[in-house]
């Protein structure tokens, strides 16, 4: 039963600490919304009986829209601004994300003898480099990706084999 009850606060623990590092950059920094950039911008023309466009180029263009193959698009630039804030957003949160987790892994390995503070907090931090890396995935070119992931593979199979060697040689 106790086992239980430790695999429930230990999934409790991770739960929570997800939330609040997604909460804790939220509070400080907050992500970008799409109001920030393109309020006011919503502007709709209606079409013409006939299906022609209402409104031409130049109209577009005084409207700070962009005009691509006989429509305006009078969301194109700030939804380039948008989409530039939002890469940033996301590097920033890998990095954080990055640190939290790796600091969680020690800790968590640190303190492994308190069951199931140890394994959750190990868990956590796989957590925040996942959940950081998910974030920022669109920014990274293939070999980032695969040497991100190999990398985590690796510090993985180094945690898993060192706790393994811990806990024999403490049941000896």
């Amino acid at each position: 039963m106790l086992n239980i009850k430790n695999l429930v606060l230990g999934i409790g623990i991770v739960i929570v600490f997800a939330l609040a590092l997604w909460q804790g950059i939220e509070a400080f920094y907050p992500s970008p919304q799409y109001e920030d950039f393109c309020q006011g911008r919503e502007f709709y023309d209606a079409p013409s009986p006939n299906g022609a466009p209402l409104i031409n180029q130049t109209a577009c263009e005084q409207r700070s829209g962009k005009w691509i193959n006989n429509y305006c698009d009078y969301n194109f630039y700030c939804q380039k601004d948008l989409d530039a804030a939002k890469d940033q957003y996301a590097k920033i949160v890998f990095i954080v994300s990055l640190i939290v987790g790796i600091i969680a892994l020690i800790a968590g390995y640190g303190v492994l003898s308190v069951e199931p503070v140890g394994s959750a907090l190990i868990g956590s931090g796989i957590w925040a480099i996942f959940w950081g890396s998910a974030i920022n995935w669109r920014n990274f070119s293939n070999i980032w990706r695969f040497s991100l992931l190999f990398l985590a593979l690796v510090l993985l199979i180094y945690l898993a084999l060192r706790l393994n060697k811990r806990v024999k040689k403490i049941r000896k």
